[in-house]
Formats: structure tokens, C-alpha cells, sequence
């Protein structure tokens, strides 16, 4: 998906599927659309599989519940969707989406003040890399959906924990949140 959107209006959503919960979390899918919160907009996407063996030497840190959330037979789509992606190493992954994201910082958006940014940027640090976006940049879709607890997400023919079946859906679930609310986000 590929359309003219002037870069001030670019905002990016990732999402991040892991096997852990904190900030050295092993990341084992990467999931981010491009989007105009001002427009109601979805023009581009970015999705890859991470080979977590790759993640756990660069210093990730798996954790026990997560896999055995994972392991949950609730869970089955979702690791249907994980185990059907091409696994790369987690540097060529991060380079990827760095490539993907471009040059200028863009407002990024994670589903949690300490989630998907925190670990997207650790990631990106342990790999030697600059995070692609300046920290000032960062924004927590979790705050912004309770300021609209009536405007609702929908997963209607997306999997819910695919990387970027979930972005998707946070992405339109914020422009649904924009509209509801008249905002105008920089």
C-alpha cells in the first residue's frame, strides 16, 4: 500500500510480538503500519518474523508465563500467524524496518508507555544501531484509546497477535479515536 501523504501528517504504529514482557524482551515478530491519523489513512506496512535464537544472543530475555501464554490453546491463530513467517536474524529484521521507516523521525506510536517503543529502541541499542525515530517522538496508543472508551477496536478479518494485524487495528482504532474527538495530532 502506497499513497502521497505529506510526511507531517506520517505517523507509524508498531506493534511487536515477544516472549517477554520487559524492556530486553526477545522479540520473535515485528508488525508496523504508516498512517494519517488526520486523513483516517493506512498507506503502508511492514512485516517480519525474528528468529528468536538470533534475539537472545544480542541479549534478550525470555520469560516463562509469556511462553506458556504462547503454548495456550486460546492462542492458536496467533502462533499460526507466527509460525508462518520467514524468520530473519533480529539485526536484519531491525535494519529492515529502519530501511522501511526512513530517514525523517515520525511520531511512533506502541501499545504501552513501557511495551513496543522500549523494546523496539533496547533492540535496535543491543543490535548497535540507532533507533530510527528520537525519543520525543514517542506515543502510547494505551493512554490515547481511554480518552474514547465508547470508540471501539475491531480485529474483523484480522488475527488478533499477528504483529501487523494488531498495528493495523490500533492504527484505525486511533483515527477512529481522532474523529470521535476532534484532535489534531503533531
Amino acid at each position: 500500500m502506497t499513497a502521497n501523504i505529506p510526511a507531517n501528517t506520517t505517523h507509524v504504529m508498531v506493534d511487536l510480538e515477544t516472549f517477554g514482557t520487559g524492556p530486553d524482551a526477545v522479540i520473535v515478530s515485528l508488525g508496523a503500519v504508516k498512517f494519517s491519523p488526520s486523513e483516517g489513512t493506512i498507506f503502508d506496512s511492514f512485516h517480519v518474523g525474528v528468529d528468536p535464537v538470533s534475539a537472545v544472543m544480542l541479549g534478550g530475555k525470555m520469560d516463562a508465563d509469556t511462553l506458556m501464554w504462547w503454548l495456550d490453546e486460546k492462542q492458536d491463530g496467533a502462533r499460526k500467524a507466527l509460525m508462518g513467517l520467514e524468520r530473519l536474524d533480529i539485526a536484519s529484521a531491525l535494519e529492515g524496518f529502519a530501511q522501511w521507516f526512513g530517514s525523517d523521525s515520525l511520531p511512533v506510536w506502541g501499545n504501552g508507555a513501557t511495551f513496543d517503543n522500549v523494546i523496539l529502541r533496547r533492540a535496535c541499542t543491543n543490535a548497535g544501531m540507532a533507533c530510527p525515530w528520537k525519543f520525543w517522538h514517542d506515543r502510547c496508543y494505551r493512554t490515547i484509546k481511554q480518552l474514547a472508551p465508547a470508540t471501539k477496536i475491531s480485529f474483523t478479518g484480522l488475527t488478533q497477535h499477528s504483529a501487523l494485524d494488531d498495528a493495523t487495528a490500533q492504527a484505525t482504532h486511533l483515527c477512529a479515536i481522532v474523529e470521535a474527538l476532534e484532535l489534531e495530532l503533531a
